[in-house]
Order: C-alpha cells, then sequence, then structure tokens
C-alpha cells in the first residue's frame, strides 16, 4: 500500500506515493488541533489580569504615562486589530489614559520602508478601530534620524531603537509565536529587534547565526522551530538583550495555525514578560507544528505553490529538511520555478548591492558558504539585508555538506548546480528511484509538506 501525497507543481496537481512501509513519517503543522478562541477579547481580559512572570498591566501604567504599542507587521497575524483595542480600553478606563498620549508603531524590520508601509493599505488595517485614532509611526531601520541610540547588549552589539518607543514610559509589544528559521520562533524579544530597531542593531543579530550554539556543536541542528529557544541561542539571546536594553515593558503574543497564512486561526494568547511569556507560549507551539520522528534515509520537500519561484528553495527550507535527515542521507526538493528565481521587489538603495536586492539576485546562492559568511561579518560596498544574506548563508552550508536533488522546472539547469544541488530530475519519482538505488529498497522516507512544520527528535 502506498501513502499518497498531493501537491502542486508546475501549477498543476502533482501526486506523491511512498509505500507505508518505507514512511517514517510526515513533517507539517498539526492543523487537526487547532481549536479557535470562541472569544479572543475575553480571554485577553482574563489573561491581563493574570500576566506571565510580571505584574498586572494596569499597575505598570499612571494616567500621565505615554504610552506606545508595537505591533509586527500584519503577515506575522499577530492579531493586534483585535488584541489591541482590548488593552487600549483597559489602559483608558482604569488609568486614565488618554488618546494624545497613545502611539501605535508598525515594526517591520527589514521588511518593508515607511514609503511601502505608507502605500500598503494592509498596514493601516493593523490596529482596527485603532487606526486613525492615535499617531501611527511607520518604522523604518534605515531612518537615522528617528533613531535613539540606548547603549549595548551583553555581546556588545549597539542599540538603536525607534523613537517613538525609546521615548515611551510604556511599551507594549504585540507579536505571533510561529516558528523561525534563527530564533527558534517569532515572539518575545523581537518585536524590539528586528522589529523597531536601526540597521546597525538588526545586522549583528542576523550576524549571530554564524555562532550558534546548537546541540553537539555544530550546525547539523538547525535553529528553526524546536530548537534554540533559550540563551544558548545566539540569535535569541541577542534579541532578549536588546529587547531588555530598550525597555519592553509587556509582551503580548498570539499562536496561530491555519494553511494559508492570511487566514490563519488565532488559538492561543500569551502575555505578560517578554522572555517568560515566550518560554510558555512555544510549548504549544511545538505541539503544533512540531513531530517527533526519527531521522530518515531520504527525505522529500513540497514546497507546493510556493516552488513556483526558486526563493522558496534559496530563502529557507534546506536547514529545515537537514534536520529531518541522517548525515549521509538524501534530500529531495521540489519546486516547479516555472516562473523564475523571484517575483521583482522594489527596495530601498540602503538595502542593495551593486545595485541589486541580495534575496532576488540568483547569482548570491552562487557564492561559497565561506564567502556568504564572510559578507554577513566583513565589511560590504554599502549596506545590505543581512537577514537575507543570513537565510542564504544557512541554506548554503546545507547544500555543500549534505546530498540535495532538485526536482524542477527551472530554465536554469546549470546555476542551480553551481548552488550546490548534487542532481536535478523533471520529476519526483525519477529522484526518488535514484535515491532509493543509493539508499536500499528499505530506506526510511520522510515528507516534509511546505508550510512551517518541523522535526523534533523521537
Amino acid at each position: 500500500m502506498n501513502k499518497e501525497f498531493k501537491s502542486v507543481y508546475g501549477g498543476q496537481e502533482m501526486l506523491l506515493k511512498i509505500p507505508e512501509e518505507n514512511l517514517e513519517c510526515v513533517i507539517q503543522p498539526h492543523y487537526e488541533m487547532a481549536k479557535p478562541l470562541a472569544n479572543p477579547e475575553q480571554t485577553l481580559m482574563k489573561i491581563l489580569d493574570n500576566p506571565i512572570g510580571t505584574k498586572k498591566l494596569v499597575d505598570m501604567v499612571k494616567p500621565g504615562d505615554k504610552v506606545t504599542l508595537v505591533s509586527s507587521e500584519y503577515m506575522r497575524m499577530p492579531y493586534t486589530w483585535i488584541l489591541a483595542p482590548v488593552v487600549v480600553n483597559l489602559l483608558k478606563k482604569a488609568c486614565g489614559v488618554k488618546d494624545e498620549n497613545i502611539t501605535l508603531v508598525n515594526a517591520p524590520g527589514t521588511h518593508q520602508n515607511e514609503e511601502e508601509q505608507l502605500a500598503n493599505p494592509i498596514v493601516q488595517k493593523l490596529y482596527g478601530p485603532l487606526s486613525g485614532k492615535h499617531k501611527m509611526v511607520m518604522h523604518d531601520c534605515d531612518k537615522r534620524e528617528d533613531l535613539r541610540y540606548m547603549g549595548i547588549t551583553s555581546q556588545g552589539a549597539p542599540v538603536f531603537v525607534n523613537k517613538a518607543v525609546a521615548d515611551a514610559d510604556v511599551k507594549i509589544g504585540f507579536g505571533e509565536l510561529s516558528p523561525h528559521h534563527a530564533a527558534g520562533h517569532c515572539g518575545g524579544g523581537k518585536i524590539i529587534n528586528p522589529g523597531c530597531v536601526g540597521r546597525p542593531t538588526l545586522g549583528s543579530m542576523h550576524r549571530r547565526v554564524l555562532m550558534q550554539r546548537v546541540p553537539g556543536g555544530n550546525h547539523k541542528e538547525w535553529q528553526t522551530g524546536y530548537w534554540g529557544n533559550g540563551r544558548e541561542n545566539e540569535v535569541r539571546r541577542e534579541i532578549e538583550d536588546t529587547a531588555a536594553v530598550a525597555g519592553l515593558d509587556f509582551k503580548i503574543d498570539a499562536v496561530t495555525l491555519g494553511p494559508d497564512r492570511g487566514n490563519r486561526e488565532l488559538i492561543g494568547i500569551y502575555a505578560g514578560d517578554f522572555v517568560k511569556e515566550y518560554r510558555e507560549g512555544i510549548e504549544q507551539c511545538k505541539m503544533l507544528y512540531g513531530t517527533k520522528a526519527k531521522k530518515a534515509d531520504i527525505s522529500v520537500y513540497l514546497s507546493g505553490e510556493a516552488g513556483a519561484l526558486m526563493t522558496s528553495i534559496a530563502l529557507g527550507p534546506p536547514p529545515r529538511v537537514d534536520q529531518a535527515t541522517k548525515e549521509d542521507g538524501i534530500q529531495i526538493y521540489v519546486a516547479s520555478g516555472e516562473l523564475g528565481y523571484a517575483r521583482t521587489v522594489k527596495r530601498p538603495k540602503s538595502a542593495l548591492v551593486n545595485g541589486k536586492h541580495v534575496a532576488y539576485n540568483p547569482y548570491w546562492m552562487r557564492k561559497s558558504a565561506s564567502d556568504l559568511a564572510w559578507r554577513l561579518m566583513g565589511d560590504i560596498e554599502g549596506s545590505v539585508n543581512l537577514r537575507d544574506l543570513s537565510l542564504m548563508w544557512q541554506t548554503k552550508v546545507t547544500l555543500e555538506t549534505r546530498k540535495c536533488y532538485l526536482v524542477t522546472q527551472y530554465a536554469n539547469k546549470q546555476l542551480m548546480l553551481d548552488w550546490g544541488f548534487s542532481k536535478i530530475f523533471k520529476s519526483v519519482d525519477e529522484a526518488l528511484a535514484d535515491a532509493y538505488k543509493e539508499k536500499g529498497k528499505a530506506a526510511r522516507v520522510t515528507v516534509v509538506v511546505g508550510g512551517q512544520g518541523y522535526y523534533m527528535p523521537a
């Protein structure tokens, strides 16, 4: 008997068949566990009355205080449009905070500059009914005149924070707990770094990916999701130290789940001290996103619709699939690439290198992991988006140290070989046949279905 997996490849349905006796596990989010909160507002009110690891929010705020609410961008699904009005209503009624003393901040890190945010109608919906009633700030990591220097972290990184946040008497963050390629999960202090800091600060944090302290002392166990949620993770430690220097007072994180990022359901809320609520919240994330299994001889990654662009492989999946595969195993990536390498995206000049944006230039992936590491740590002419560079570095480490196959329609096959793929195939059946030939007919196979599911050791 075969276990069948449906995916999208080249705009058409693709069927992957794996003999049940070969199947080790399927790594994907556990949608069946998603139970939407019936009344998020009421749930948050109860949590605010008994926050995690800190005193009540109403005991932190005085009538004349300037309060700044900081939210991760809309695409992160922080449910700020539902949760922030609850907080503001509480502070106005219980603490006497005036509307003019409340500032709203959109904190996109490096994802969008101020101009892009102002032109994006979705950003205006971030705070729901609060939008238009309070001053709203669009954070831009490259606008030095809008940043305040606040000191250094324990690792010596300079902390430049948006003035609207730095100058507030009380700072309240809103975010989402979900798997992240370097920080374990999104959430906690990540609303500050990279959310609303300057490029030098977030650049230092992204460089920490090269220094990760991981199980076994090497990069075979990556930080995605299950791994690296504590201070043994250099990236998470930098995030938390930056948030402490910035003085983040209170954090509210949403746990969401769903097959489509734009329609994820709100299934959990954690609030309080930004470290303690994060540590508690990720335990729910592990149940929703993690799959316990043994490492497989062969792993197959189905990128689905995202695989129409080759950036779906360059920016993230290989390190995640690497976790689930034995060191001498074979990883098969399925990405049709029929739409080319990447969509055209406008980016500020400060995020370009020689006039090109790193993530959307396929030839950067031709560089070696050591060269990308040099670029991450050394001097570069002009600024560069270190977030994308760190993602590409992780991918290159996987491609250079493991046997990786690619199933694709992408025209430039030589470019893919230059990236580090061992072999290129036209169909997943051909790739599997080749992998079985090397690993044996009894080889154990794990299927990774796009999304954000991650491997957890059995």
